[in-house]
């Protein structure tokens, strides 16, 4: 009978991984999903791909014996550029008896694949929407929201044409932030907001003025000056393109004993706007 070897295990080795990083990576993502993705255009290839910035058209009244006028705009463009090479490594001794161990396979398959999304959610938070500045509100204390400061930014996003209710606008905030948020009035106290999902109740913001409001990791709260503690930025005006779906190598080294499992993305987001000022994104500074 033949003997199932590290060798010929490595035949499907790579798939089981694949499978169950894919799986853990996608349970991580939430940022991501938030996004436009324009994945599916760089199946073929490429390393930029050029997104026009469509300028708002306005109509025109047209005269009786007249000829319609014929618009030339020169559009500008987005060029988002696949340029973030993610990946994750690991040498794992008696490989094969691994796979044998559902447990132990699903902590590294796990390991592995959030190490990823966290990756690529931390890029889109940090690199791209923290760096937009030309929509930026400065609060009046670190890390401390007041009701005036949040309707300043949703006074943006209205100017720029944006319908912050419309399911496509999130609002992220670091821990402290976010703790602020729950001690805002408006949004908990009994005699305005009775629900029973109200943050006395579920612990949860949930919602501000019709936002869906998270907690993020990737917005600083050390109270450093200029420091972005909050966000809230519209799908529509981040770009995201993943070329490379997680993908899993692996090679045994005899000299270890061991297989070496390597998983890589690649991927790249830019913001979009037709420009800057009108970019759905607005960040909130500390003073």
């Amino acid at each position: 009978m033949a003997e199932i070897t590290t060798t010929t295990a490595a035949n499907f080795i790579p798939e089981l991984w694949a499978d169950a990083i894919q799986i853990y990576a996608e349970r991580k993502f939430q940022l991501r999903n938030q996004v436009t993705d324009f994945s599916s255009l760089m199946k073929g290839g490429g390393d930029i791909l050029h997104i026009p910035k469509v300028t708002e058209e306005t109509a025109a009244n047209l005269s009786s014996g007249s000829a319609v006028t014929y618009g030339a705009n020169t559009d500008a463009v987005v060029n988002l550029t696949i340029d973030q090479h993610a990946y994750e490594a690991k040498r794992i001794g008696d490989h094969v008896k691994i796979q044998e161990s559902s447990d132990l396979f699903n902590a590294y398959a796990k390991s592995m694949g959030y190490a990823i999304a966290k990756y690529i959610e931390n890029y889109i938070a940090v690199s791209v929407i923290q760096t937009h500045t030309a929509n930026d509100v400065t609060l009046g204390t670190d890390n401390t929201f007041t009701t005036a400061k949040i309707r300043d930014a949703l006074n943006i996003f209205l100017t720029q044409g944006f319908d912050y209710t419309d399911g496509e606008t999130f609002f992220y905030c670091s821990p402290a932030a976010y703790m602020s948020a729950l001690s805002l009035q408006d949004f908990f106290d009994a005699s305005r907001r009775g629900d029973g999902t109200n943050p006395n109740v579920s612990g949860s913001v949930g919602m501000i003025y019709g936002i869906p409001t998270y907690v993020g990791n990737d917005w600083d709260d050390d109270g450093d000056t200029g420091d972005e503690t909050a966000s809230i930025f519209h799908k529509s005006s981040v770009y995201f393109a993943q070329q490379l779906s997680p993908r899993v190598q692996s090679v045994y080294d005899i000299d270890y004993l061991s297989t070496s499992v390597v998983v890589d993305v690649l991927f790249g987001a830019a913001l979009g706007g037709a420009d800057a000022a009108s970019t759905g994104v607005v960040n909130f500074n500390n003073p």
